[in-house]
């Protein structure tokens, strides 16, 4: 399977030596509309640009509309471009023999953004793609490759921000990608010429649903009801649909149950991170070791069936979803009292 990753596609722009087909895919959503417009402009680059670069949204597009487009000779340059967003890529035998006869001229582009897709479900669409181009792999940064592009994102704005600084950041707004180098931009304009720290990131920047689920967290292990209801108060101020701030709470949990799990069994909390999606954010487990380590077993599983309570009831019940959060939040203090 040709797999090829940020580097490799780097090289390719950086030397101007293109493939015919490339497939943008992986869990990193910035990344991937990143390099769709890096090799499209490449592809295209010159004065003829608007007459030989073609894009399309695949659930409105045909397989014979894109085909009509790539054998579409080229104007005044070697090359067209043709750039489909979300087209379904399956084994279909029309598709596999589109993708075999390319034309020579065209950079085919398949970015794959918000549908999901694995080119290991289909080994004759990987050899289809494989005889003509790549897979561009584009995933989830690690901590700490993510902490550096903060810091060089900020430092190409004029701004200076350290490691645990950035640290300090993806723990507050998550890691995504593109939030994250949007609030390193309003960082890096609120510190001016000073160093960015932690007491900027707590002034500027917008916490994401997660890590107000573990300030909440920590409220209840704290025993502060009235600051865990006051959190969940402000989330529901903020019109957040109470199913994605349960959802935030049993993630918490999750990860609160992994690190006890991986310490019963004698590991350190980042080794569930091998088992499960935490690339770029194993921080987690390191905070929830903390919570963890609070805690008897039996508590931690009695919390997670105090959320599987409030979950039923949300999808199922005619209760009135506040009372069923800020019932289980309840819950949650009692089950944690002894810690």
């Amino acid at each position: 399977m040709a797999v090829i990753d940020e580097k490799e596609c780097k090289r390719q722009l950086k030397e101007a030596v293109l493939s015919r087909l490339y497939v943008i895919c992986g869990d990193e959503d910035y990344l991937k509309q990143v390099y769709a417009g890096k090799l499209s402009d490449q592809a295209t680059a010159g004065p003829f640009r608007d007459f030989n670069f073609h894009r399309f949204e695949g659930k409105d597009t045909s397989l014979d509309e894109i085909a009509q487009a790539a054998e579409a000779f080229p104007v005044g340059a070697e090359r067209s471009c043709v750039l489909v967003r979300d087209f379904p890529l399956d084994g279909d035998p029309s598709l596999l023999r589109f993708l075999r006869e390319l034309p020579q001229h065209c950079v085919m582009l398949f970015w794959m953004d918000t549908l999901e897709f694995s080119p290991k479900k289909n080994k004759q669409l990987a050899a289809a793609v494989g005889e003509a181009g790549h897979f561009l792999q584009l995933d989830r940064p690690g901590a700490v490759q993510l902490a550096q592009l903060i810091c060089s994102s900020a430092k190409k704005r004029g701004g200076q921000m350290d490691k645990a600084t950035a640290d300090y950041l993806i723990e507050t707004v998550g890691g995504d990608l593109n939030t994250l180098l949007r609030e390193t931009e309003k960082l890096c304009a609120y510190a001016g010429d000073a160093s960015i720290t932690k007491a900027h990131v707590d002034t500027v920047a917008v916490k994401s649903i997660d890590a107000k689920a573990f300030d909440m967290v920590k409220a209840v292990s704290a025993g502060n009801g009235t600051l865990a209801l006051r959190l969940l108060d402000d989330l529901f101020a903020q019109k957040t649909a109470p199913e994605l701030l349960l959802g935030s709470l049993i993630t918490q949990f999750m990860d609160i149950f992994r690190a006890a799990v991986a310490r019963r069994a004698g590991k350190r909390p980042e080794a569930a991170a091998d088992l499960f999606a935490y690339r770029g954010m194993t921080f987690r487990l390191t905070n929830a070791a903390r919570t963890a380590a609070k805690l008897q077993f039996s508590q931690i599983c009695g919390c997670l069936d105090h959320l599987d309570t409030a979950d039923r009831q949300l999808k199922s019940s005619p209760l009135d979803k506040r009372f069923v959060l800020e019932r289980c939040v309840i819950a949650l203090m009692h089950e944690m009292k002894a810690a």
